[in-house]
């Protein structure tokens, strides 16, 4: 396959790793370096030299009581460290891409910070002016947004929005939203 070609589509998460594992490339990660490993093998280039992934090893986080002053240093999104958010911040917390990437991107946060980071976008979300950053992976979600941020959309439901992303998402092309009638 040619990269031209590989580009012209979107792939799901299990269709990228059924590929690269036919290219023999490793399996693992993220969709975005399944993908980048994909496009590099292509191309014809070496592996990139991936620096390993931070393994957590030891007890994780939530083993012990969290504070917001505990420290992140073996993190998991699991049950204990929701009800720690939930207890800080209320029953609308929910886990986010945006509080993961910010954890990812940040050393020597506390579980506070995280709390801090979470309220501060939960504000912003609620302002009607913001659009909150998507992924460059995460197309199915932009397309769901421009969907709903068509006029001629109003009324209609997310099944109506899945439906038309399935009707696209495995043509050629990007499976950005278009509105009827525009380029």
């Amino acid at each position: 396959m040619s990269v031209t070609e590989y580009r012209a589509y979107y792939w799901m998460k299990d269709d990228l790793i059924r590929f690269a594992r036919q290219l023999g490339l490793p399996t693992h990660g993220y969709k975005p370096e399944l993908s980048t490993r994909i496009d590099r093998r292509l191309r014809g280039l070496s592996e990139s030299m991936e620096p390993p992934r931070k393994q957590s090893e030891g007890p994780r986080d939530s083993d012990q009581p969290l504070r917001r002053d505990s420290p992140v240093i073996h993190y998991k999104s699991d049950d204990k460290t929701r009800a720690f958010f939930k207890s800080q911040i209320g029953p609308e917390f929910h886990f986010t891409y945006m509080l993961n990437q910010y954890r990812l991107a940040h050393d020597k946060l506390t579980y506070g910070d995280l709390v801090d980071v979470w309220v501060a976008e939960r504000d912003r979300r609620r302002r009607s002016d913001y659009r909150p950053p998507l992924a460059e992976h995460g197309k199915y979600n932009r397309f769901i947004r421009d969907f709903f941020g068509d006029e001629r959309n109003k009324g209609k439901s997310l099944g109506d929005a899945a439906n038309s992303w399935n009707a696209i998402k495995n043509k050629r092309g990007d499976p950005r939203y278009r509105a009827k009638g525009s380029g």
